[in-house]
């Protein structure tokens, strides 16, 4: 038996609810992604959702209303996936890669800080693994802050949402995400001027003018099954919360993420682990020998593609950090498994 890293947890509501949208005959661009909009944004305390095809075009559309341009740069973590970058890149701006700080795992506003340039145009703050971090710090930089909350949807901030932070908001519903859909994506704005250009440029057919545009549209049945997902995010967390008591009291102060911080509190999407005498890529080849699939939180640090650049808590959280099945789907089972693997190579510690 092998227990996967992350299994979608499906039931019989998103089948129910795809059906009949099916059976309405109507599956384009409708009243469920209106009605996916309209939640969402009251969810994450922001007067506007506009949703996208994917969490990518929700970041390139961000930038294009921020009138990020050619020449202007963007600080983004190089500890994220590599969508941050191809944002950037596909409106001709610079990245530049900035480091995170060990507390959360998320951008350092010090290092932050001393990348900024009068070139700095935005700053991309994606809350990593469910896991918020300090982004109030660098909103007050006066920078506009597009905050990517793809992983972290339902974690708080002192008792408010994540996604109500930034400047612009964006988040995924990428299959693997905390609301996995296959594909789509969302943009939140409180500004009303934000949200008339998004909803212009996201819909290229039938305009009086002709200007570029791209077909950055959701359909009704992406949007569905998206809600759906919403909806059971109190019970995903519930879930994750019981698995990750049981893996505890092994784990003891192994776990970096979730972190105990009752101010900054994560959805528990991952659960994220180092070990004082081994690599993750060692952690991960034992894993597989139990038959347990473990990942790297980060498939590869952006800045590493390039040469001359630095970033040392980046580096040592890319060699040390492995995240272990916590998905909502998991069995007594495989939960068990996981928890025997855990014991016999931490217990010892």
């Amino acid at each position: 038996m092998i227990v996967p890293h992350y299994r979608p947890s499906f039931s019989s509501r998103e089948i129910t609810a795809v059906r009949k949208v099916i059976d309405s005959g109507y599956i384009a661009q409708g009243e469920r992604v209106q009605e996916l909009e309209t939640t969402l944004a009251e969810f994450v305390e922001k007067n506007f959702g506009v949703a996208v095809s994917s969490g990518t075009t929700a970041l390139i559309l961000a930038l294009k209303a921020l009138k990020v341009s050619s020449g202007n740069e963007v600080i983004i973590p190089a500890y994220t996936c590599t969508a941050l970058w191809h944002a950037v890149k596909a409106v001709d701006s610079i990245p530049v890669f900035s480091d995170i700080e060990t507390k959360y795992w998320n951008l350092d506003p010090d290092d932050v800080k001393r990348k900024i340039t009068p070139k700095t145009k935005a700053i991309i703050f994606p809350h990593m693994f469910g896991q918020p971090g300090r982004i109030q710090e660098i909103s007050d930089l006066g920078i506009p802050v597009i905050e990517d909350i793809a992983q972290s949807i339902g974690a708080r901030i002192n008792g408010r949402p994540v996604g109500m932070f930034g400047t612009i908001s964006i988040g995924s519903f990428y299959a693997t995400k905390v609301i996995g859909a296959g594909e789509g994506g969302i943009i939140f704005t409180d500004d009303k001027t934000v949200e008339n250009y998004i909803r212009d440029i996201r819909e290229y057919d039938e305009k009086e003018t002709l200007t570029p545009r791209i077909s950055a549209k959701m359909n009704d049945i992406t949007a569905t099954i998206a809600l759906e997902q919403f909806h059971k995010l109190p019970e995903f967390t519930s879930k994750r919360k019981k698995i990750l008591a049981q893996y505890k009291p092994v784990l003891r102060d192994r776990i970096l993420i979730p972190v105990r911080d009752s101010g900054f509190q994560s959805n528990l999407y991952r659960c994220i682990i180092s070990h004082p005498e081994k690599t993750a890529d060692e952690l991960i080849k034992l894993g597989k020998e139990y038959g347990i699939t473990l990942r790297k939180p980060v498939y590869k640090p952006i800045h590493t593609y390039f040469n001359g650049q630095n970033l040392i808590n980046t580096e040592s959280a890319w060699k040390r950090q492995v995240s272990i099945p916590i998905f909502p789907d998991m069995t007594d089972l495989e939960v068990e498994l996981v928890y025997n693997f855990l014991k016999r190579t931490f217990s010892k510690l």
